[in-house]
C-alpha cells in the first residue's frame, strides 16, 4: 500500500514536471511567428506611406475612442461604489475615518470633565490622547474588547452556551462589526463550506499537521478569491464593503471548525451555532451607539463592573439556564 502511495505520488510529480517542461519549449515556437517574405521597398514605398498615414490615423481614433469609453465606464461605476462605500465607512467603528472620529469627538467636546482628581484619571487621559491624535474609535473598541468577553463568560457559565472558546467569538464579533452581522455570516458560512472541502481533499495525502493546514488554508483562499472574482459580475454591493481583516480573521478561524470535527460532526455543527450566536449578540452589542459612547464616557465604571461580572461568574457553581431547561422536569419532582 505504502509502495503504491509512493508510486502515484511520484508519477503525478513527474507528469507535473513533464507538462512545465513541455510548455516551456513550445512557448517559443508558438510565440515566434514566420517572418514574411520580403517585399521591395521601391515599388511599394509610395503605397506604403499612404497606407500607414491611414492606419496611423484610424489606430489614433481609435484609442482615443476606447480612451473615451474606458474612462467613461470607469467614472460611472466609481461613482455608483462610492455612496455605498462611504455609507459603510461612516457606520463601521472599527474604520479610522474622518465621519467617525468627528462623531466621538464631538461626543465628548458636549460632555466635559473637571480637573484631573483620583475618580477620572482615564477620562482624563483618554480625552489628552485623542486630542494627541489617538484615533477614539480605537480607544472604543479597546474598552469593549472586556465587554465582549465577559458577556461569553455569562454565555458560557450562566446559559450554557459552549462555542469555540472564548478567543474565536470575541474575534469574530469584531469582524461582524466590520462587515455587517448579515454579511460576516454568509461569508463564515462559506469559509466554513470551503474549509470542509479542502479538509476531504487534503485528507488523502496523509500530511503532517501544519503543512495540512496550511493546504487547507490555500485551497480556501482560493475559492475564495474565485467567489469575489464571481460576485463582482453580479449587483451585490458586499464586495465594496469588504475589508481585508475582517475577511482573513474569518478565515483563520476555520482551524477551530476543522478542529471540532475531530470529534464528531454534530457536536461541530452544535459549536458552530452556538459560537454564531454568542458572535452575533456581542457584535450587536458593542455596535450599539449607546454603548459605545458609555465606555467611552465612564471608562473607570466599566472596566470596574466588567471585572466584577466576572468575578461573580467565576464564582457561580449552579446549573446552567440550558441544563435547567433540560432537566427541569427532573427538578420539579
Amino acid at each position: 500500500m505504502y509502495n503504491t502511495t509512493v508510486f502515484r505520488r511520484t508519477l503525478f510529480s513527474l507528469s507535473l514536471l513533464a507538462f512545465y517542461s513541455l510548455s516551456m519549449v513550445l512557448a517559443p515556437t508558438v510565440s515566434a511567428a514566420p517572418s514574411p517574405t520580403p517585399i521591395s521597398p521601391v515599388a511599394t514605398s509610395a503605397a506604403g506611406a499612404t497606407l500607414s498615414g491611414a492606419l496611423s490615423g484610424t489606430d489614433s481614433a481609435l484609442a482615443t475612442d476606447s480612451a473615451t469609453a474606458t474612462n467613461s465606464g470607469i467614472a460611472t461605476v466609481s461613482a455608483e461604489i462610492a455612496p455605498i462605500v462611504t455609507e459603510k465607512q461612516e457606520k463601521d467603528i472599527t474604520a479610522t475615518t474622518p465621519k467617525t472620529q468627528d462623531k466621538l469627538v464631538e461626543f465628548l467636546n458636549q460632555h466635559p470633565i473637571s480637573s484631573l482628581t483620583w475618580y477620572n484619571p482615564l477620562q482624563y487621559g483618554i480625552r489628552r490622547a485623542i486630542q494627541n491624535g489617538v484615533p477614539a474609535n480605537i480607544v472604543v473598541l479597546i474598552l469593549l474588547f472586556p465587554v465582549i468577553t465577559a458577556v461569553i463568560s455569562v454565555a458560557r457559565h450562566v446559559i450554557g452556551l459552549k462555542g469555540f472558546g472564548i478567543y474565536t467569538p470575541a474575534v469574530l464579533s469584531v469582524a461582524f462589526l466590520s462587515t455587517g452581522i448579515i454579511n460576516g455570516i454568509v461569508l463564515f458560512l462559506v469559509t466554513l463550506v470551503a474549509s470542509t472541502i479542502m479538509k476531504k481533499l487534503v485528507q488523502r495525502f496523509q500530511m503532517q499537521y501544519l503543512p495540512r493546514t496550511a493546504m487547507m488554508l490555500w485551497g480556501v483562499s482560493v475559492i475564495m478569491l474565485l467567489i469575489l472574482i464571481g460576485l463582482s459580475f453580479l449587483p451585490f454591493s458586499i464586495i465594496f464593503t469588504i475589508g481585508i481583516f475582517p475577511l482573513l480573521i474569518i478565515m483563520l478561524l476555520t482551524e477551530d471548525f476543522l478542529g471540532s470535527q475531530l470529534t464528531s460532526q454534530s457536536e461541530a455543527r452544535q459549536l458552530t451555532i452556538e459560537t454564531l450566536i454568542i458572535a452575533i449578540f456581542c457584535s450587536f452589542l458593542i455596535g450599539l451607539e449607546p454603548v459605545q459612547q458609555f465606555v467611552l464616557l465612564q471608562p473607570e465604571l466599566t472596566l470596574i463592573m466588567v471585572a466584577a461580572l466576572n468575578m461573580i461568574v467565576g464564582r457561580y457553581t449552579g446549573l446552567r439556564l440550558l441544563e435547567w431547561l433540560r432537566f427541569r422536569s427532573i427538578i420539579s419532582e
